[in-house]
């Protein structure tokens, strides 16, 4: 059985539309986590929202189990504090994203990203299209292996961040099969893809290794030793 987590506003479509569009099924788990609300009129919306995630789940797939964690602390800190143990807690989950207030979306999206390598897979719902499509979140926390480091850097450094195997392993005056073995470590952490043009094996930074090359050149100075 899979577990859906999830934050949740005002409006249940947000959150079931991803899930839907998973393939949650009768016998799935939610986890949602919601914002206390301080009047009466905004805690009958909250509470109506609940109760229509339950109702669109239950008409579209069967029964569902439905968790609700009510936040009343709502500060950065906390809220990441407790996406995290929700996260964490049970069989990893799949997170769905796009739903709630900003003070719980944003530290459910750093909650996820933190434990990326846990998650089953991730769900966002898109504004525009009011469409919900799995997403792969940037392998940020993720350090460059040692060994790979230099291909790295070499391979970012260049004005084409796409190079033939047997041209980059030149650049980094490695072995081919060097370089070949430091382009598998990078692709899987997903920092480069490699494909195959007229029997030539070509590298190519990713969008996630790209953000990582401009971290990488934007790191702050080491502060200057003492004497």
């Amino acid at each position: 059985m899979d577990r859906y987590v999830s934050v949740i506003g005002f409006s249940p479509n947000i959150v079931t539309r991803p899930m839907i569009a998973h393939g949650i099924s009768k016998g799935d788990t939610v986890d949602l986590i919601r914002a206390e609300q301080t009047n009466e009129r905004d805690a009958n919306r909250a509470e109506d929202a609940v109760e229509g995630v339950k109702s669109t789940l239950e008409g579209a797939v069967g029964e569902v189990t439905v968790n609700v964690t009510t936040l009343s602390d709502l500060t950065f800190g906390a809220v990441v504090t407790a996406c995290s143990e929700i996260i964490t807690a049970a069989n990893p989950p799949i997170v769905c994203l796009g739903s709630g207030a900003s003070e719980l979306h944003l530290p459910m999206t750093v909650a996820t990203t933190a434990h990326q390598e846990y998650i089953k897979s991730t769900m966002a719902y898109g504004d525009i299209q009011a469409t919900a499509t799995e997403i792969t979140i940037p392998p940020l926390a993720n350090d460059l292996p040692g060994r790979a480091r230099d291909t790295f850097r070499t391979l970012g450094g260049h004005d084409d961040d796409r190079l033939p195997l047997a041209t980059l392993a030149q650049m980094c005056d490695h072995s081919r099969s060097t370089a070949s073995r430091h382009a598998k470590t990078l692709e899987d952490h997903g920092y480069v893809r490699t494909t195959t043009e007229k029997k030539s094996k070509l590298v190519e930074l990713t969008p996630f290794g790209k953000l990582k090359y401009r971290s990488l050149r934007t790191d702050k100075p080491a502060p200057p030793s003492e004497h």
